[in-house]
């Protein structure tokens, strides 16, 4: 039987209330985790894809957002 269990995202508050004033929504977010480039920031991964840089960590199908923001040039 194929495994059909989604990964998780759990938001900090910090980040819940990002996310609702920067109108991102968790479909990006997973975008950004599957298909963005990342770079180790000690224990924590940035994420980059479209715009949108998420700080978080990864855990076995579970990422704890940390902060989330629209990238600026």
């Amino acid at each position: 039987m194929e495994n059909t269990k989604r990964c998780s995202v759990r938001p900090s508050n910090h980040a819940a209330d990002q996310l609702v004033e920067r109108g991102i929504t968790e479909y990006e977010l997973f975008e950004a985790f599957v298909r963005g480039a990342k770079r180790a920031i000690g224990v924590k991964i940035l994420c980059e894809y479209k715009g949108i840089e998420v700080v978080y960590k990864q855990f076995p199908c579970n990422y704890f957002v940390i902060t989330v923001y629209h990238k600026t040039r």
